[in-house]
Formats: C-alpha cells, structure tokens, sequence
C-alpha cells in the first residue's frame, strides 16, 4: 500500500492528513540523515574545508592512502572532476560502470555513489570542490546538481575531447589551475581558483549536447523539475499521476519528457530513483533492510523485498552481501 494513501485512510480530516503528510516528510529527512552519517560516505577533507577547494594529479592521489577508501564502493560529499591524460580505466557512478580514456573528463556529482574498478594505470588531475566553494560567487552554476555536466539523469557523466586545439586548450588550463592551487598561501587565492574553475566550467559548457533527442529548453527544465521533486517527495509518493498534477501538467506531457530523457515511462523513471536511494543506503552496513525499507516509505518491509526485487532480481538482503 502507497504509503500517502496509508495515511490518509487514517486521517479523514484534510487538515490533520496535510500535517501528517508534512510530518513524515520531515521523518524521512531525518531518518535519511541519521543513515547517512553510517553510510560510506566521503566528506572533504577537513584541513582543506576552509577553502573548499582540491586539485591534485591523479599519480599523487593513487599513491596517498585517498586510493585505499576510492577502492570501496561509498558516496560523496562534493563534486568531483577527472582529466585524463594518459591510459584508460573504468570506474563506477551510481553502481553502473563506464570506460574511461585520455582526453576525457569524468564528473562526479555531489550525493552519487562511485567506486574506482580499474584505474592505477591512468594519469592525469582530480579536482575536487565543495557546494560553498562552487555558490559563493558562481551564481550562474547554483543549479549544477541537475545541469550539465553533472545531470547524469540526461548527459552521460564522461566528456570525450576529440578536438586536438581543445585538448590542449583543456589541458593549458588545468595545468595553469594546479600550479595555482600550488602556490603558497595569498588573500586573493580562493577567488582566483573560483574564477579559473568557472572558466573551465564555462569551456566544458561549451561541449554542451545540442541534439533535438535532449529536448528543447521547457521539455528539460520541466525534467529537471520532476527531478527535483522526487528527491524531496518520492517517500510520500511513487504514483506518477501525483507528480503531473503538481507539475501542472497532463500524465501523458509527463511520460512523454520522462521518455524522451530517459527512455522510461515516467512510472519507471520514478521506481528508478527509488531503487537507487535504496541501493545507496543498503551499501551502508550499519543500516538494516527494514530500516531502509520504512525510511523509504514502505509500512511493510515484505513489500520493500517484493519491489526491489521486481526491479533487480536480487532481494535487499542479497544486494547487501553481494555489496
């Protein structure tokens, strides 16, 4: 049973089912919070938290004991920006796998579960940042969590550089980016990183898909909408017909976007957002199956089992071993 429904069984009067409605919102974020603190989670670095700010070469980063966590599946924090300058690998973002090779760049947004599966052999510079560092005055990149290139929901999070001029171009820049990063301490120093990384924001805007299949303007802000609603509200609600009528839109405009951005029905696209919370904190070991399944809005924990299953063939408590 769809757990709004559940709820307004229970409370006839509208008043009082509109505050419980807001009360097992509220729950549910701190229920999600609670599991995040236990999950395998990565935070910035604390000595490196005042300015935000991270940018290293990839051989450094393999060598430092950063690699031993990166081995393990977990999810972070920040965003993260990978240029490759030489071999390949393949790492994993949001448990599905991607090949990798030089020239290009792999994003990583903040809230994503990531695990590197092979990647010793590759060179080039991670950078790391954090939502403040990004936001402080980077006004035009507020909304970079359902942008591109981070919106992995519509871009694919690996940008292939084919263009000579632009891979030196690319490469001239973070270059120039790290040798900042690396001069001492100076009051003008975070600005200059913030306006060097907007400027690389900026070159990679440039490589932006422009092809009709990604939709027009108001077929993606619409997307991103629904995006942002699920992340607030897909514990009260897996019924599509729910989330057109908040959108103020017809259910068939709303399988239509969801189609052509992900190719599912928007029911399929709302149950895939659900599995992959699920995943996310079923990777935490601390978290039990019938935790995660009343944290995500399920009264029973057999129909959680029964959904994720349909979904991935695996039940909770096999995806947790295999994990």
């Amino acid at each position: 049973m769809n757990l709004e429904y559940f709820i307004y069984l229970c409370f006839i009067n509208k008043e009082e089912y509109i505050s419980k409605r807001k009360y097992c919102n509220i729950k549910y974020k701190d229920l999600m919070e609670s599991n995040k603190s236990n999950m395998k989670t990565i935070d910035f670095r604390t000595d490196f938290l005042d300015l935000g700010f991270e940018i290293r070469t990839l051989e450094d980063f393999y060598s430092s004991l950063a690699h031993k966590i990166a081995k393990n599946r977990h999810i972070i924090n920040f965003y993260v920006m990978m240029f490759i300058t030489d071999g390949n690998g393949v790492h994993e973002i949001d448990f599905k796998k991607y090949e990798y090779k030089a020239n290009n760049i792999i994003f990583i947004r903040r809230g994503q579960e990531h695990s590197w599966l092979e990647f010793t052999k590759t060179k080039g510079y991670i950078i790391l940042f954090t939502k403040e560092f990004l936001n402080e005055n980077q006004i035009k990149f507020k909304d970079i969590v359902y942008s591109f290139p981070y919106n992995s929901y519509i871009y694919k999070p690996i940008l292939k550089i084919l263009n000579s001029n632009y891979i030196n171009s690319y490469k001239t820049l973070i270059s120039y980016l790290y040798e900042e990063y690396m001069m001492s301490e100076n009051p003008q120093k975070g600005e200059i990183l913030q306006c060097l990384l907007r400027t690389l924001l900026l070159k990679i805007n440039i490589h932006k898909p422009m092809s009709n299949n990604l939709g027009n303007d108001e077929q993606k802000t619409l997307f991103i909408n629904l995006q942002k609603l699920l992340d607030s509200e897909v514990i009260i609600s897996r019924n599509a017909k729910d989330y057109s009528h908040k959108l103020g839109v017809s259910f068939k405009k709303l399988n239509t976007i969801c189609n052509l951005f992900t190719n599912k029905s928007a029911k399929e696209f709302i149950d895939e957002v659900l599995i992959l919370k699920a995943k996310q904190m079923l990777i935490n070991n601390h978290c039990a199956v019938s935790q995660v399944a009343y944290s995500l809005g399920f009264d029973e924990s057999t129909n959680f089992t029964k959904f994720f299953k349909k979904h991935t063939s695996l039940s909770p408590k096999e995806f947790k071993q295999s994990n």
